[in-house]
Order: C-alpha cells, then structure tokens, then sequence
C-alpha cells in the first residue's frame, strides 16, 4: 500500500471511532434527576381579631387582616384563635378558648359560642353573664342569637344595675351615704350619671334627701354606640352593655360617622328645621313636633330624638338625626351625661 493510501484509511478509522463515541455518549449516558419542583407558594393572609386602635373604647374588637408568618395553616373558618396572654374574660377564662372553640366548630360567627357562655351563666353568674354576652355582642352575634342576647342584656341590666338592689360581684354599683348639704344633682355630678338615674335607683319620687341616707349609685358616665347598618342603638357602661335599642337613620347616608360628646339635652324640643320655611316650626310638645319628647344634642344640627311616627324605626329617612320611640329616647336621655356621655356612631 502506498502511503497516500496508509493516510487515507488511518482517517477513514478514526472518523469510524469518532462516531461510535459520540452515538456512546449520546444514548448510553445515566438518567439525569427530575426537575426541581418550585417552593409553594406562602400561605395567604388570615383573618384574626384583634383590638381596635385607637378609635374605640376599652373592650371593642375589630376585625383585622394580618399575614401569618408562621406557615400554619388558617383555622376553620378563617379566625386564628390569639395567641397565649390574649385578654381574660371575666371569671378567669380567656376570651380566646372561646373563639378557638367558635372556630373549631365550625362556627361562622365568633361571638356565637361567646353569647351561649353568657346564657349558661345567667342563673348563678349574672354579673359574669353580662360581661360575656357584652364581648358576644362586640365580636358579631349570629341572626339567631341577636334578639336572645339583646332580652338578656337588658334583664341584666334591669337586675344589677338599674334595680335599687345592690348585688356584691356588680363592680360598678356603689353605696353612698349622703352628708350634710348633699343633694341629688351634687350626687349625679359626682358619679358622672344623671340625678334622674339617682332617682330611679333609689326609686325616689322627689329631689328631698336626708344626712345619713344610703343611696344607690352607679360609677358613670354612660356612653351610646349607633351601628348604622344594624339600625341600633347600644347603651353602654364601661365593658357591659345595658341595653340596645332600634333606632332610624339618615336616608342616603346623612348620618355621620365618628365620636361626638353630648352637648345638651332638652325636655319636648321645639322644631325648626335647617333651610326650611318658618312654616314647619313646632312647639315643644305640640302633636304633630317630628323631633318627639326628647332631644340629645351631639352638635353641628344633628342629634338623637324621639318621633311621632314609629313605623319609620328601623329605617333610613331621617335627615341625618338618630330617631328613636319616645319611650326609648326617655330612657337613654336620663342615661347621659352633657359634655361626659360620649355618643360613637359607627357604619
């Protein structure tokens, strides 16, 4: 063989091995790993409740969104139950084991499981009761339930606070001995209430007291919550509500929204109407007076009265005012106290 010829078959070979190399490498090489799966996502924000800040009064829950940080998944029901330390309810239970247990019932309203606590304690804690249906009524009570803690609410009330007895565990009942030149109105203003609500505790028909005399009293002042979207009414001491009442709001949202404080407070108001016609005046207590028996000043022109119309309780057609039965408007008007008693309307 010539050498040209040696050349040419030493290139055919090693192209030959070339290829079996690569054909090697190409279908003879170990299974590479499966892709790495990405990370799931975090979890999503959940729903906790937590205290309002700032604009409420002590004892007032709101619900909050949070983002959990913890990778635990929500609770039933979206309501993270708080943490350890969360705020005793009265009796030493924490409010938390209650809502806990809401949510692990399956319970879509917190404050469900809360208001049959407080209905159980009736008979042998009413004191207790009172406080837990009050946190029931703050976390959001269920259609069912509303109209059952509302009567309870108010028979409480009517037995510890309102009554002339002085029950031991009512924190906010007190026993006064009148001195020498004491007189009811001096007594209101010293305990923040009313001398209307001295009276009534005391079930006293006229101002005419004597040194020495043990008297009834409650720590004031009373404030008023107004839940537009309820149409209601809350009469609240401290932590315990007394008593709620149905109430008309403005038509097309006229009501505002805010804290105000009681300015004054008037007996058979007299009506005139802003940028309305001398025409539509009344006399106090005329009949046919739209503003009823009482008037609550909160200022600016608005205020909570009474009404000669009772259907329209219930309803947004006032022009902005809070209306209420005259008989309800009476009770809460010797509740409050001008420039103490502080009035929260809420949406």
């Amino acid at each position: 063989m010539t050498t040209a010829g040696r050349i040419a078959a030493t290139v055919l070979v090693a192209a030959v091995l070339m290829g079996l190399t690569y054909v090697a490498a190409r279908f003879l090489q170990a299974p590479t790993s499966p892709a790495t799966p990405p990370p799931e996502s975090p979890p999503g924000p959940d729903v906790v409740v937590t205290p309002g800040a700032g604009a409420a009064p002590a004892g007032t829950m709101t619900a909050k969104v949070e983002a959990r940080t913890d990778g635990a998944p929500p609770a039933a029901g979206g309501v993270r139950a708080p943490a350890a330390g969360a705020a005793q309810a009265s009796g030493g239970e924490p409010v938390a084991a209650a809502a806990a247990g809401a949510a692990a019932a399956g319970s879509a309203v917190p404050g469900d499981a809360l208001s049959d606590e407080g209905l159980a304690m009736m008979r042998d804690r009413p004191f207790d009761a009172q406080k837990r249906l009050s946190q029931a009524l703050r976390a959001g009570v269920g259609g069912g339930k509303v109209t059952q803690v509302h009567a309870a609410l108010a028979a409480l009330a009517e037995k510890l606070q309102l009554s002339d007895q002085r029950a031991a565990t009512d924190t906010y009942s007190k026993a006064y001995q009148v001195a020498s030149g004491d007189s009811l109105i001096a007594i209101g203003r010293r305990f923040q209430i009313p001398h209307e609500l001295v009276m009534r505790l005391n079930r006293i028909s006229t101002p005419a007291i004597t040194a020495g005399q043990t008297l009834k009293v409650i720590q004031g002042p009373l404030h008023v919550e107004v839940l537009k979207g309820r149409r209601e009414l809350q009469l609240w001491l401290d932590q315990v509500c007394l008593k709620v009442y149905p109430v008309a709001i403005g038509a097309k949202d006229k009501t505002p929204e805010g804290t105000f404080v009681v300015k004054n407070k008037l007996v058979n108001p007299p009506y005139q109407p802003q940028h309305k016609s001398k025409v539509e005046f009344r006399e106090g207590g005329a009949p046919d007076n739209p503003l009823g028996t009482r008037w609550i000043d909160i200022g600016n022109h608005y205020g909570i009265h009474g009404t000669i119309d009772p259907t329209s309780i219930g309803r947004d057609v006032s022009e902005g005012c809070i209306r209420m039965h005259n008989k309800d408007v009476e009770e809460v008007f010797s509740m409050l106290v001008p420039g103490a008693s502080k009035v929260i309307i809420r949406p």
